[in-house]
């Protein structure tokens, strides 16, 4: 089974689990997904889309000189987008034996690094579309009503 195959198949299965409301699960799986296909990209010589957005926070902080952006390192921006997903998977000797997450936020946006990263590698996920519409059902739609 080729890196692709497993990719894609996490992928899947991660928005199976997003859309049934098991977000821990889809979180960690998504996260492994993301995880495949980024190095595959890297392989070919691409960036990721982690890489390609602490690129554009790097030159938003070389462009503007922002005082809140003086700490942020590409590393930094890694440690954080990726502690949510590390949080679920790992534990080590001097941490707290609780976290505290939203799973829903931190399992939607690694499925949409991992969906960006798809795109790039040209892998079709057989149920983005059903990811994306329970996202307008599910999150759009209920934002329109809360403002009527």
């Amino acid at each position: 089974m080729s890196k692709f195959e497993i990719a894609r198949l996490q992928i899947e299965e991660a928005i199976t689990l997003f859309i049934n409301k098991k977000f821990l699960c889809a979180l960690t799986l998504a996260g492994a997904g993301e995880e495949i296909s980024s190095r595959l990209m890297n392989s070919r010589g691409q960036r990721s889309s982690m890489e390609q957005s602490a690129n554009t926070v790097i030159a938003l902080k070389k462009s503007t000189g922002l005082a809140a952006l003086e700490e942020v390192t590409e590393s930094s921006m890694f440690k954080g987008w990726n502690s949510a997903r590390n949080a679920a998977k790992h534990h080590n000797d001097g941490e707290d034996e609780t976290v505290v997450l939203n799973l829903f936020d931190e399992a939607y946006w690694m499925i949409r690094r991992a969906l960006a990263n798809t795109k790039s590698l040209s892998l079709q996920i057989s149920n983005e579309v059903d990811f994306e519409n329970w996202v307008i059902v599910n999150i759009n739609m209920d934002a329109d009503e809360d403002e009527i």
